[in-house]
Protein backbone atom coordinates (compact mmCIF):
# COMPACT_ATOMS: atom_id res chain seq x y z
CA UNK A 1 0.00 0.00 0.00
CA UNK A 2 2.65 2.31 0.70
CA UNK A 3 4.66 1.99 -2.27
CA UNK A 4 1.56 3.41 -4.00
CA UNK A 5 1.96 6.91 -2.50
CA UNK A 6 5.59 7.24 -2.88
CA UNK A 7 7.12 9.67 -4.55
CA UNK A 8 8.74 8.30 -8.07
CA UNK A 9 10.27 10.65 -10.28
CA UNK A 10 8.15 8.65 -13.30
CA UNK A 11 5.27 10.36 -10.66
CA UNK A 12 6.34 13.83 -11.21
CA UNK A 13 7.03 13.50 -15.04
CA UNK A 14 3.39 12.25 -15.52
CA UNK A 15 2.15 14.86 -13.19
CA UNK A 16 4.08 17.20 -16.19
CA UNK A 17 2.67 14.93 -18.85
CA UNK A 18 -0.79 15.64 -17.73
CA UNK A 19 -0.54 19.36 -17.33
CA UNK A 20 1.03 19.51 -20.84
CA UNK A 21 -1.83 18.01 -22.26
CA UNK A 22 -4.21 20.30 -19.97
CA UNK A 23 -2.36 23.50 -20.98
CA UNK A 24 -2.97 22.73 -24.79
CA UNK A 25 -6.45 21.85 -23.80
CA UNK A 26 -6.55 25.11 -22.33
CA UNK A 27 -4.84 26.84 -25.62
CA UNK A 28 -7.65 25.23 -27.42
CA UNK A 29 -10.53 26.47 -25.65
CA UNK A 30 -9.30 29.66 -25.27
CA UNK A 31 -8.80 30.17 -28.64
CA UNK A 32 -12.69 29.03 -29.28
CA UNK A 33 -13.63 31.67 -27.09
CA UNK A 34 -11.55 34.23 -28.17
CA UNK A 35 -12.79 33.47 -31.55
CA UNK A 36 -16.52 33.37 -30.82
CA UNK A 37 -16.19 36.37 -28.79
CA UNK A 38 -14.34 38.43 -31.85
CA UNK A 39 -17.27 37.17 -34.12
CA UNK A 40 -19.38 38.53 -31.82
CA UNK A 41 -17.31 42.16 -31.71
CA UNK A 42 -17.73 41.76 -35.54
CA UNK A 43 -21.43 41.38 -35.88
CA UNK A 44 -21.66 43.93 -33.73
CA UNK A 45 -19.69 46.56 -35.00
CA UNK A 46 -22.03 46.01 -38.58
CA UNK A 47 -24.41 48.63 -38.50
CA UNK A 48 -27.83 50.08 -40.23
CA UNK A 49 -27.89 53.60 -41.26
CA UNK A 50 -31.22 55.16 -41.23
CA UNK A 51 -31.09 58.54 -43.29
CA UNK A 52 -34.15 60.89 -42.70
CA UNK A 53 -35.72 63.71 -44.77
CA UNK A 54 -33.38 67.08 -44.94
CA UNK A 55 -36.79 68.63 -43.50
CA UNK A 56 -37.73 66.13 -41.25
CA UNK A 57 -37.95 67.32 -37.18
CA UNK A 58 -35.73 66.56 -34.67
CA UNK A 59 -37.93 66.31 -31.77
CA UNK A 60 -39.34 63.17 -34.15
CA UNK A 61 -36.01 61.20 -35.28
CA UNK A 62 -35.67 61.27 -31.70
CA UNK A 63 -38.87 60.00 -30.78
CA UNK A 64 -38.64 57.29 -33.38
CA UNK A 65 -34.84 56.41 -31.46
CA UNK A 66 -36.63 55.87 -28.22
CA UNK A 67 -39.23 53.82 -29.96
CA UNK A 68 -36.15 51.44 -31.43
CA UNK A 69 -34.34 51.41 -27.95
CA UNK A 70 -37.38 48.92 -26.51
CA UNK A 71 -36.79 46.57 -29.11
CA UNK A 72 -34.40 43.60 -27.34
CA UNK A 73 -32.74 43.01 -30.66
CA UNK A 74 -30.99 46.33 -30.69
CA UNK A 75 -27.68 46.97 -28.99
CA UNK A 76 -27.44 50.95 -28.88
CA UNK A 77 -28.05 53.49 -31.26
CA UNK A 78 -26.32 56.84 -31.93
CA UNK A 79 -27.97 59.88 -33.80
CA UNK A 80 -26.16 62.54 -35.79
CA UNK A 81 -27.66 65.66 -36.33
CA UNK A 82 -27.47 67.31 -40.31
CA UNK A 83 -25.51 70.32 -38.47
CA UNK A 84 -23.12 67.71 -36.79
CA UNK A 85 -22.77 65.81 -40.45
CA UNK A 86 -21.71 69.18 -42.08
CA UNK A 87 -19.21 70.13 -39.78
CA UNK A 88 -17.95 66.43 -40.27
CA UNK A 89 -17.70 66.76 -44.20
CA UNK A 90 -16.70 70.37 -44.21
CA UNK A 91 -13.91 69.50 -41.88
CA UNK A 92 -12.99 66.53 -44.29
CA UNK A 93 -13.03 68.10 -47.91
CA UNK A 94 -12.03 70.99 -46.31
CA UNK A 95 -14.13 73.51 -48.19
CA UNK A 96 -16.77 75.99 -46.85
CA UNK A 97 -20.51 73.20 -47.91
CA UNK A 98 -22.69 75.47 -46.60
CA UNK A 99 -21.34 78.38 -47.97
CA UNK A 100 -21.18 77.11 -51.82
CA UNK A 101 -24.49 75.50 -51.32
CA UNK A 102 -26.18 77.84 -49.41
CA UNK A 103 -28.07 75.41 -47.30
CA UNK A 104 -27.48 72.12 -45.30
CA UNK A 105 -27.51 68.66 -47.68
CA UNK A 106 -26.41 66.35 -45.20
CA UNK A 107 -29.42 65.08 -43.54
CA UNK A 108 -29.87 63.86 -40.19
CA UNK A 109 -29.45 59.69 -39.37
CA UNK A 110 -29.70 56.76 -36.83
CA UNK A 111 -26.75 54.34 -36.73
CA UNK A 112 -27.71 51.18 -35.35
CA UNK A 113 -26.10 47.95 -34.06
CA UNK A 114 -27.75 44.69 -33.07
CA UNK A 115 -26.73 42.48 -30.74
CA UNK A 116 -24.82 39.58 -31.83
CA UNK A 117 -26.95 36.84 -31.65
CA UNK A 118 -29.44 38.86 -33.69
CA UNK A 119 -26.90 40.85 -36.43
CA UNK A 120 -27.44 38.37 -39.59
CA UNK A 121 -28.62 39.03 -42.91
CA UNK A 122 -32.54 37.94 -41.88
CA UNK A 123 -32.58 40.57 -39.36
CA UNK A 124 -30.95 43.43 -40.84
CA UNK A 125 -32.94 43.12 -44.18
CA UNK A 126 -36.52 42.73 -41.97
CA UNK A 127 -35.12 46.21 -40.18
CA UNK A 128 -34.50 47.85 -42.85
CA UNK A 129 -38.00 47.02 -44.63
CA UNK A 130 -39.74 48.02 -41.67
CA UNK A 131 -37.88 51.47 -40.76
CA UNK A 132 -38.07 51.88 -45.32
CA UNK A 133 -41.92 52.78 -44.42
CA UNK A 134 -41.44 54.87 -42.33
CA UNK A 135 -42.58 58.36 -43.81
CA UNK A 136 -39.32 60.76 -42.25
CA UNK A 137 -37.03 57.86 -43.41
CA UNK A 138 -35.66 58.45 -46.88
CA UNK A 139 -32.83 55.76 -46.97
CA UNK A 140 -31.82 52.58 -44.94
CA UNK A 141 -28.38 50.80 -45.45
CA UNK A 142 -26.39 48.21 -44.10
CA UNK A 143 -22.90 46.72 -44.64
CA UNK A 144 -24.45 43.35 -46.32
CA UNK A 145 -20.98 42.85 -48.25
CA UNK A 146 -18.96 42.89 -44.32
CA UNK A 147 -21.84 40.75 -43.00
CA UNK A 148 -21.86 38.23 -45.73
CA UNK A 149 -17.77 37.58 -45.19
CA UNK A 150 -18.23 37.16 -41.23
CA UNK A 151 -20.86 34.32 -41.76
CA UNK A 152 -19.00 32.79 -44.72
CA UNK A 153 -15.74 32.61 -42.69
CA UNK A 154 -17.54 32.17 -38.97
CA UNK A 155 -19.09 28.91 -40.85
CA UNK A 156 -15.59 27.78 -42.48
CA UNK A 157 -13.42 28.78 -38.49
CA UNK A 158 -16.42 26.31 -37.14
CA UNK A 159 -15.70 23.52 -39.26
CA UNK A 160 -12.36 23.83 -38.45
CA UNK A 161 -12.71 24.03 -34.96
CA UNK A 162 -14.93 21.00 -34.54
CA UNK A 163 -12.30 19.19 -36.79
CA UNK A 164 -9.14 20.34 -34.81
CA UNK A 165 -11.65 19.80 -31.44
CA UNK A 166 -12.51 16.32 -32.07
CA UNK A 167 -8.50 15.85 -32.63
CA UNK A 168 -6.86 17.38 -30.17
CA UNK A 169 -9.67 15.40 -27.46
CA UNK A 170 -8.86 11.79 -28.96
CA UNK A 171 -5.00 13.11 -28.88
CA UNK A 172 -5.54 14.45 -25.54
CA UNK A 173 -7.06 11.32 -24.16
CA UNK A 174 -4.39 8.80 -25.66
CA UNK A 175 -1.74 10.74 -23.99
CA UNK A 176 -2.86 10.74 -21.13
CA UNK A 177 -4.18 7.22 -20.86
CA UNK A 178 -0.41 6.54 -21.87
CA UNK A 179 0.94 8.46 -19.50
CA UNK A 180 -1.36 6.28 -16.65
CA UNK A 181 -0.29 3.16 -18.04
CA UNK A 182 3.05 3.85 -18.03
CA UNK A 183 2.62 4.62 -14.70
CA UNK A 184 1.19 2.07 -13.32
CA UNK A 185 3.26 -0.46 -15.64
CA UNK A 186 6.26 0.19 -12.80
CA UNK A 187 3.59 -0.93 -10.30
CA UNK A 188 2.23 -4.05 -11.55
CA UNK A 189 3.95 -6.57 -9.17
CA UNK A 190 2.71 -4.29 -6.76
CA UNK A 191 -0.67 -5.07 -8.00
CA UNK A 192 0.25 -8.72 -8.04
CA UNK A 193 1.14 -8.91 -4.35
CA UNK A 194 -1.74 -7.34 -3.08
CA UNK A 195 -3.90 -10.02 -4.69
CA UNK A 196 -2.11 -12.85 -3.91
CA UNK A 197 -2.30 -11.90 -0.09
CA UNK A 198 -6.49 -11.65 -0.49
CA UNK A 199 -7.05 -8.11 -1.40
CA UNK A 200 -10.37 -7.82 -2.78
CA UNK A 201 -10.03 -5.92 -6.64
CA UNK A 202 -11.62 -2.45 -5.25
CA UNK A 203 -9.14 -2.83 -2.03
CA UNK A 204 -6.90 -2.72 -4.95
CA UNK A 205 -8.28 -0.07 -6.77
CA UNK A 206 -8.93 2.42 -4.57
CA UNK A 207 -5.18 3.41 -3.94
CA UNK A 208 -4.35 3.70 -7.44
CA UNK A 209 -7.43 5.88 -7.84
CA UNK A 210 -6.48 8.19 -5.49
CA UNK A 211 -2.64 8.93 -6.95
CA UNK A 212 -4.39 9.04 -10.46
CA UNK A 213 -6.53 12.15 -8.57
CA UNK A 214 -3.59 13.55 -6.94
CA UNK A 215 -1.79 13.57 -9.66
CA UNK A 216 -4.45 14.82 -12.01
CA UNK A 217 -5.06 17.94 -9.38
CA UNK A 218 -1.41 18.55 -9.19
CA UNK A 219 -1.38 18.83 -13.36
CA UNK A 220 -4.14 21.51 -12.80
CA UNK A 221 -2.50 23.37 -10.46
CA UNK A 222 0.51 23.26 -12.92
CA UNK A 223 -2.03 24.33 -15.48
CA UNK A 224 -3.64 27.24 -14.89
CA UNK A 225 -0.66 29.13 -13.34
CA UNK A 226 0.73 28.10 -17.07
CA UNK A 227 -2.65 29.27 -19.43
CA UNK A 228 -3.00 32.55 -16.57
CA UNK A 229 0.37 33.68 -17.64
CA UNK A 230 -0.13 33.04 -21.47
CA UNK A 231 -3.05 34.99 -21.19
CA UNK A 232 -1.78 37.61 -19.55
CA UNK A 233 1.54 37.93 -22.36
CA UNK A 234 -1.38 38.25 -24.74
CA UNK A 235 -3.25 40.76 -23.21
CA UNK A 236 -0.23 42.85 -23.04
CA UNK A 237 1.02 42.15 -26.47
CA UNK A 238 -2.60 42.41 -28.04
CA UNK A 239 -4.86 44.99 -26.19
CA UNK A 240 -7.68 44.33 -27.95
CA UNK A 241 -8.14 41.22 -25.83
CA UNK A 242 -7.91 42.70 -22.97
CA UNK A 243 -11.58 42.11 -21.22
CA UNK A 244 -12.64 39.70 -23.89
CA UNK A 245 -13.98 37.06 -21.24
CA UNK A 246 -15.36 37.55 -18.04
CA UNK A 247 -14.50 36.20 -14.83
CA UNK A 248 -17.50 33.93 -15.46
CA UNK A 249 -15.98 32.69 -18.38
CA UNK A 250 -12.55 32.11 -16.93
CA UNK A 251 -13.57 30.23 -13.69
CA UNK A 252 -15.67 28.26 -16.09
CA UNK A 253 -12.88 27.32 -18.46
CA UNK A 254 -10.66 26.53 -15.58
CA UNK A 255 -13.46 24.09 -13.89
CA UNK A 256 -13.79 22.52 -17.67
CA UNK A 257 -9.70 22.06 -17.44
CA UNK A 258 -10.15 20.70 -13.94
CA UNK A 259 -12.77 18.46 -14.73
CA UNK A 260 -11.29 16.96 -18.03
CA UNK A 261 -8.13 15.73 -15.89
CA UNK A 262 -9.90 14.52 -13.38
CA UNK A 263 -12.34 12.67 -15.32
CA UNK A 264 -9.70 11.67 -17.42
CA UNK A 265 -6.76 10.84 -15.32
CA UNK A 266 -9.35 8.87 -12.72
CA UNK A 267 -11.12 6.38 -15.71
CA UNK A 268 -7.52 5.81 -16.75
CA UNK A 269 -6.54 4.54 -13.59
CA UNK A 270 -9.65 2.63 -13.39
CA UNK A 271 -8.92 0.95 -16.72
CA UNK A 272 -5.18 0.60 -16.55
CA UNK A 273 -5.56 -0.98 -12.82
CA UNK A 274 -8.36 -3.52 -13.88
CA UNK A 275 -5.98 -4.29 -16.72
CA UNK A 276 -3.17 -5.53 -14.52
CA UNK A 277 -5.71 -7.20 -12.27
CA UNK A 278 -6.75 -9.73 -15.11
CA UNK A 279 -3.36 -10.49 -16.62
CA UNK A 280 -2.20 -13.87 -15.13
CA UNK A 281 1.26 -13.95 -13.83
CA UNK A 282 3.31 -14.81 -16.80
CA UNK A 283 1.82 -12.22 -18.88
CA UNK A 284 3.31 -9.41 -16.06
CA UNK A 285 6.80 -10.20 -17.75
Amino acid sequence: MKNTRRRHPSSLASILSIASVLVMLGLFLSVLLFGQKMESRLREHVSLVVLFHLDTDEAKILDLKKQLELDDEIKDISYFSSDEGLMEMTQDLNQDILGALEFNPIPAALEIHLKSDYANQVNLARLKQELSKNILVREVTYQSGILEQIEANAHKVLLGIAALGVLFTLIAITLINSTIRLELYSQRFIIRSMQLVGAKPWFILRPFLGKGLRMSIWAVLIAVPILAGIAYLAMVFAPDLNGMLSMQEQIILAGLIFLFGVLLTTISSYLATRKYLRLKLEELY
